[in-house]
């Protein structure tokens, strides 16, 4: 065992650890909390919520198939190349050892995953204070400095690259899952693994986006001018691009 490979099995911990703590509620909502409501009265538009993935304790069950992954990813890494037979599975004839090896593969998502969709949560945690909520709340006041001041939605383009990254890591059939699926079946997966990953790709772009919509729906009722002019002038996901 090499510190390359030692250093790759501690990556992939990291990782995920990184990716829990990114999307932990960093100011849990009250289970009795009333519906925030606008200037009108009426109760804010909030799809994440009503669909429960705002809860305080859904960032614990999403982490749970990541964490299995990824703990075997790591223990295929730190024994590789006398990986034992118990651990490889059905690895044997399905997994590709770029993803258990430091390549382009492992390194791009992992460089992505701690140098940009981390950061850009951890930020947005600490310039939002108590004003960062995972349900849709009126915050005290708009941030319009720091981070904000170059885009205006850090902590969405951040959970699109954590979850791309992971899926990239860890949901590939040459890759960790592979171990657990047997050959023939990853034959027939993978026929169907380019739609299967474009249609949920469609659909998690569809619930940021709609998200997105809300949330600057809320923002342009409460601060009006304010919000429009930073909004005309500022990116929303990418400095300078978009």
């Amino acid at each position: 065992m090499s510190f390359s490979q030692l250093s790759l099995a501690a990556a992939y911990v990291a990782s995920t650890y990184g990716t829990y703590i990114a999307l932990s509620p960093p100011n849990p909502r009250p289970a009795d909390a009333p519906p925030t409501t606008d200037q009108k009265g009426q109760p804010i538009r909030d799809s994440m919520h009503m669909w429960k993935f705002t809860h305080n304790h859904f960032a614990k069950f999403m982490i749970i198939p990541f964490a299995l992954l990824s703990s075997h990813a790591a223990s295929l890494a730190y024994k590789y190349p006398n990986v034992p037979p118990a651990l490889l599975g059905h690895g044997a004839q399905n997994l590709n050892k770029d993803l258990i090896t430091w390549s382009p593969s492992t390194a791009i998502p992992l460089a992505l995953l701690f140098f940009v969709g981390v950061p850009l949560r951890l930020i947005p945690y600490r310039h939002l204070g108590k004003n960062f909520t995972f349900a849709l709340t009126k915050p005290s006041g708009l941030r319009t400095t720091g981070i904000y001041a170059y885009m205006q939605h850090p902590s969405y383009t951040a959970v699109v690259v954590l979850v791309l990254c992971n899926i990239a890591l860890l949901a590939r059939l040459d890759g960790v899952l592979g171990c657990w699926i047997r050959p023939d079946m990853v034959r027939t997966l993978t026929g169907v693994e380019i739609a299967g990953l474009a249609i949920g790709g469609c659909l998690f772009l569809t619930g940021v986006g709609t998200r997105v919509v809300e949330e600057e729906a809320m923002l342009k009722e409460e601060f009006k001018e304010d919000w429009v002019q930073w909004h005309a002038k500022t990116a929303r996901f990418i400095p300078w691009v978009i």
